[in-house]
């Protein structure tokens, strides 16, 4: 196919219309979110800011999968050039030039209590410091192997690298310093008096909670203090939220509805074949109407034991749920967005605050049959995920289960609106046409040019 070439007139008039329409939506996407702002405003809506953790309230550690490498961060995503900055220099190639985030991974996270930002930062540091000295002051250990003779290069370099192992006894005796100062007779003891790593918060009895990739990484450390909490790291949410996991749940469901009708037809073709034997074993001979007979009570049972199979399942039911809900989420979603701009406009169809709006057409929703009120139950539980609200009456709005309006209902207003736009932006035209007479002969002009350069118009 021949790519037709465009006159420079056209890519021109081209270029300044996509610069015209990015400025259009920029200005569009700001006047609806100013609108958005009045409307929260005046209805009282507080919009619940979630409070961000202390600086160094969190320590969150990463470990290379292949080399062992140890970084410590104050922030949950790896910044590169801090990374690489705390890596050693230990042979050719054993400083990355950048960060793969395929090689590393998470390795623990280190909490403090509210307001021992202080703390986590000094404990930050000491971290640091250690293993800062553990690939600076080392023995026998990476030098020689167990034969006793001496490692090669790229061993040695490869042995340094190594500091998973180092770091958990770190982490145990920095944060174990935090922990109250064991007493001999209500007096401290002299030898424990006298230590001071320089830890902010020494013997304060601060508790800290370290979350692990891996639980059996912890032992790798003599002991912990009492003040130190272990426990598993919560496994991270996939994109797109909880509704990608009910996907993933009902094609797991998929897969045991295959498996055991699979398993059934199995068990009846390995029935029916070793009928077959013994009739053979024994010499009995049978009619063609007994064989029809027992070939209709096979399909009868196999009939039988599908259904039952689909009902313990119920995977059809499952996922028309699922895609009622998502019809249901954005139908409500999109009966508040006309509200809000009802109540802009100062239309008199609108009734009541964008909240109490959505909450009908939820209703609405589940009183049409379009949404059953609970999902289908069997076996494991089956939870749907509530719709964040910053309100009082839009939190009592979403606590029924299945609420949305009818789509036709739906589609028709947005219909509408586009029109109402479309009529809107033909009166502004109009209007700029009989207030400003030489721009619209500049148009029709440069209109007129256009056809002509296409061929569309003799010149």
């Amino acid at each position: 196919m021949k790519i037709p070439i465009l006159p420079p007139g056209e890519i021109a008039r081209r270029a300044v219309q996509a610069k015209e329409s990015i400025k259009v939506s920029k200005q569009t996407r700001n006047v609806a979110k100013a609108t958005d702002r009045t409307i929260k405003k005046a209805f009282g809506i507080e919009e619940q800011k979630k409070s961000k953790p202390e600086h160094g309230q969190q320590i969150f550690v990463f470990n290379h999968l292949q080399k062992n490498h140890v970084v410590y961060s104050l922030t949950r995503s790896m910044n590169n050039n801090a990374a690489l900055a705390q890596l050693p220099f230990n042979g050719k190639k054993s400083v990355p030039a950048a960060l793969r985030k395929d090689l590393w991974h998470p390795f623990a996270q280190i909490r403090f209590p509210p307001g021992a930002g202080t703390i986590g930062l000094s404990a930050f540091q000491k971290l640091r410091e250690y293993r800062k000295r553990h690939e600076l002051e080392w023995g026998t250990e990476i030098t020689l192997g167990e034969d006793g003779k001496h490692k090669s290069l790229k061993e040695r370099g490869k042995a340094l690298c190594d500091q998973r192992a180092n770091s958990v006894a770190d982490m145990a005796l920095v944060l174990s310093r935090l922990a109250p100062a064991p007493l001999e007779d209500g007096v401290e003891t002299r030898e424990e008096r006298e230590k001071n790593i320089g830890l902010i918060g020494e013997g304060s009895g601060t508790q800290v909670e370290i979350l692990w990739n891996n639980m059996y990484d912890a032992e790798s450390a003599e002991k912990w203090a009492d003040n130190v909490v272990h426990a598993p790291m919560p496994a991270p949410t996939p994109s797109g939220g909880k509704r990608l996991l009910k996907k993933r749940e009902i094609a797991a469901l998929i897969r045991g509805e295959i498996a055991a009708k699979k398993e059934l037809y199995e068990a009846l073709d390995e029935k029916r074949i070793e009928l077959e034997r013994d009739r053979q074993e024994s010499g009995i001979e049978v009619s063609a109407e007994q064989l029809e007979q027992e070939e209709a009570e096979r399909r009868a049972e196999m009939a039988e034991r599908l259904k039952e199979i689909k009902l313990e399942f119920r995977v059809d039911e499952r996922n028309a749920f699922l895609e009622a809900e998502k019809k249901a989420e954005a139908a409500a979603k999109y009966a508040r967005q006309v509200a809000l701009e009802q109540r802009r406009v100062g239309a008199d169809t609108f009734q009541g605050t964008p909240e109490e709006v959505e909450a009908a057409a939820r209703a609405a929703a589940v009183a049409a049959g379009i949404v059953s009120q609970s999902p289908p139950s069997f076996g494991t539980s089956y939870t749907i995920p509530s719709t964040k609200t910053k309100s009082p009456a839009s939190k009592v709005a979403n606590e029924s289960l299945q609420q949305a309006v009818l789509d036709p209902v739906a589609r028709q207003a947005k219909k509408q609106a586009a029109r109402d736009l479309y009529f809107k932006r033909q009166a502004e035209q109009a209007e700029r046409k009989a207030n400003d007479p030489e721009w619209y002969e500049m148009v029709k002009a440069e209109g007129m040019k256009r056809k002509a350069e296409k061929g569309l118009l003799a010149a």
